[in-house]
């Protein structure tokens, strides 16, 4: 982390340069964006940003391991496995709290994970705002070495790979809806990605296809899917298709990736980065000294949905016996106050976003998502005061 830096920088935003960067936000993408941008972007060191990309990186090779793979296996229920599943997750993410250790060194503790994509779009986009609002230089939001047109080139070759971009989709349901519209607008943008209503798709035989803008049917060889499985069937959205329906399409990012690296693995990881965590089935209640220092999670949920930060014996004991599987006891993380406002020191929460193409032996770190506030959930939904909300890192060399 850099203080001093963040400093220097907080000095020079003003609520009409805020405004600015928004505005040109929005008026790139064309929409509003309906989540708080942070008046900041996270200004990080090249040593901070590697120690996250090596942690990162390990953690999802160490989710791969024999005994992890056999573990997840279980997580893949019958309606909603996918076949040809892919041997690796071509995109993952991994959100890190920013910490202190005990001789006052910065240092990532993992908070979550997940075998499916971000925003890849929207965070470039934003990167490149900032730097253009604030003219600045000498700093990138890439990892590992990259430049933007390597980043360009890894994102495209991971989605499309090699096929015509006419024949690949990024798949959502009612994607015009979402609050990461902004991410589906940048990626085209960014590579030239269409979207596709997932209701709107049509299967025939083993194949899917959808209608373009001129109103032709057109084949679907490709899915960069955003579509989570299991909140579709909540939300009993009924499908023209099955997705344990044996199809003649690919999977940028395959399906199942989403439930077998998850907090499901959390208990099972022991890199130095993850706290301890163990699954609420497995409570001893003569451990019940635990919950003082532990977060309650549910194991499916994005952005801090369920989350319980300061859980009771009473709250463990509420959830039903055959629901317990479905729930983690995480020791609670204590985030370091290192990002400097006017509005008071704040936390923040990184995600480290990875592609893994078959063509590497590990995940490779491209781009950094960042949250930010002073409250206790680091989501976006919880930080809609100034100085607080979504960011990513510029890295300092």
């Amino acid at each position: 982390m850099r203080p001093d830096l963040q400093r220097d920088f907080n000095a020079r935003v003003s609520a009409e340069s805020h405004a600015g960067l928004v505005g040109a936000l929005e008026g790139r993408l064309g929409i509003p964006i309906e989540f708080r941008v942070c008046e900041m972007p996270i200004l990080i060191s090249d040593d901070f940003a590697r120690q996250m990309s090596d942690a990162a990186s390990e953690i999802i090779i160490e989710c791969l391991s024999d005994e992890n793979l056999h573990r997840s296996e279980s997580t893949l229920e019958p309606r909603y496995t996918v076949p040809n599943q892919a041997p690796r997750p071509l995109f993952s993410v991994v959100d890190f709290a920013v910490t202190v250790d005990d001789n006052g060194a910065f240092r990532p503790k993992l908070i979550e994970l997940q075998g499916f994509p971000s925003l890849f779009g929207y965070q470039w986009l934003l990167a490149r705002q900032y730097c253009e609002t604030y003219s600045l230089d000498g700093v990138t939001p890439f990892l590992s070495g990259l430049d933007e047109s390597a980043y360009r080139e890894h994102v495209r070759s991971a989605v499309f790979a090699g096929h015509d971009p006419s024949d690949v989709a990024l798949v959502e349901i009612d994607p015009e809806s979402q609050k990461t519209r902004p991410d589906f607008i940048a990626m085209q943008k960014l590579i030239g990605l269409q979207t596709v209503n997932i209701r709107n798709i049509q299967q025939q035989g083993r194949g899917l296809f959808y209608c373009d803008g001129d109103g032709r049917q057109r084949p679907l060889r490709r899915i960069f899917n955003r579509a989570i499985i299991d909140e579709l069937d909540d939300m009993g959205i009924e499908l023209p298709f099955r997705w344990n329906d044996e199809l003649d399409v690919e999977w940028a990012g395959h399906p199942n990736w989403y439930f077998r690296i998850s907090k499901f693995l959390l208990p099972h990881l022991r890199h130095p980065s993850v706290p301890k965590t163990i699954v609420v089935s497995e409570f001893d209640e003569d451990d019940r000294h635990m919950i003082d220092n532990a977060v309650l999670k549910p194991l499916y949920a994005f952005a801090g949905k369920g989350v319980n930060v300061a859980p009771t014996l009473a709250d463990v004991r509420a959830i039903p016996t055959d629901e317990r599987s479905q729930w983690i006891l995480q020791e609670r993380v204590k985030y370091a106050p290192c990002v400097p406002t006017p509005a008071g020191d704040n936390y923040v929460e990184i995600r480290i976003m990875l592609l893994w193409p078959d063509t590497l032996d590990r995940p490779l770190p491209v781009m950094t998502l960042a949250r930010t506030g002073r409250g206790a959930l680091m989501g976006a939904r919880y930080n809609v005061l100034p100085w607080t909300g979504s960011s990513g890192c510029l890295i300092v060399p």
